[in-house]
């Protein structure tokens, strides 16, 4: 019971990928980013491995929930073990995870009092030796 639970939390994170648009760049900088550069209202607060660079980001045009994708270098396991615990150390809530390292997928819910964020890690198509690093945020209420 509890594999099928997961499978179905799994193909539900697969199918809003899915059917979710396409990512916009953000208006300033553009899709392809410099290192260092970081997204719209971006919580610095959420932790970037070394080496991320941000591929796109995305701005909602009704509510408050940005997203932004990132290429990685390193591994998959070095990647959920960085989450792991670069998430709590940033003084985040760890919410219920899903890891499947045999397909190198892994997505993990965080919250700062009721803001719930999270994070997906995938392989690049475009890169072999790199991950995709998809994340989900709701920027501070001060941020500007």
């Amino acid at each position: 019971m509890r594999n099928l639970s997961r499978l179905l939390l799994v193909a539900a994170i697969l199918t809003t990928f899915a059917w979710a648009p396409g990512p916009t760049p953000a208006a300033e900088p553009s899709a392809a980013a410099s290192p260092g550069t970081l997204p719209p209202r971006w919580d610095k607060r959420i932790p970037l491995p070394p080496g991320a660079v941000m591929l796109s980001s995305t701005t909602p045009k009704e509510g408050v929930v940005y997203s932004a994708d990132f290429a990685a270098p390193g591994s998959y396991d070095e990647l959920v073990k960085f989450y792991e615990t670069q998430l709590a150390k940033a003084g985040f809530k760890m919410g219920p995870k899903v890891a499947i390292p045999a397909r190198k997928v892994y997505n993990r819910t965080f919250t700062w009092t009721d803001i719930l964020d999270s994070v997906v890690i995938t392989p690049s198509t475009a890169d072999p030796s790199k991950m995709n690093v998809h994340v989900t945020y709701t920027p501070l209420p001060d941020a500007k």
